[in-house]
């Protein structure tokens, strides 16, 4: 758990507001993005995990579009050249912003994007550069409502 006050405090502000969001999202008939948690992103765009209602949350925006099943980056298509640009799937990255941790950023078309469990991470003050946020950890894909609420809690810190 992170112990520096004002950063633990707008980091748990964050986990929290993140989770509400996911909260809102299946409680609503159709809500315009659902929680999903076993995706980052799914391919159709309707839903995402912890990860991505909680980048979504600190105002971040996604790299791809996606409309009727048709992933597009400013308008056009999305190539091969533009998937080779990243480690995981295309439609999983978020636009980087300025506190985004410089070697976990790479480039497509020019802009600046970052894997959103990395992004999320870094938001949370968790270590972005760590793999085990996925196995047992937040963005697992097993977890339930209740298990991220304790999770929260426990990696980051109780509801303020």
């Amino acid at each position: 758990m992170i112990t520096d006050t004002a950063p633990q405090l707008r980091h748990v502000e964050m986990a929290w507001r993140g989770y509400d969001k996911i909260a809102v999202a299946n409680s609503q008939p159709k809500p315009a993005l659902r929680w999903y948690q076993e995706e980052y992103r799914s391919t159709c765009g309707t839903g995402c995990c912890y990860a991505g209602h909680l980048a979504l949350a600190a105002g971040s925006h996604w790299l791809v579009k996606i409309h009727n099943n048709q992933m597009t980056i400013d308008g056009t298509p999305v190539t091969k050249t533009d998937r080779r640009c990243v480690e995981h799937s295309i439609h999983q990255y978020m636009l980087a912003t300025e506190d985004d941790p410089l070697p976990l950023i790479r480039l497509v078309r020019g802009k600046r994007v970052i894997h959103v469990r990395h992004q999320a991470a870094h938001l949370i003050g968790l270590n972005p550069y760590a793999d085990n946020h996925d196995d047992g950890g937040l963005f697992a894909p097993g977890n339930s409502r209740e298990d991220l609420a304790r999770l929260i809690t426990e990696q980051i810190g109780p509801r303020p």
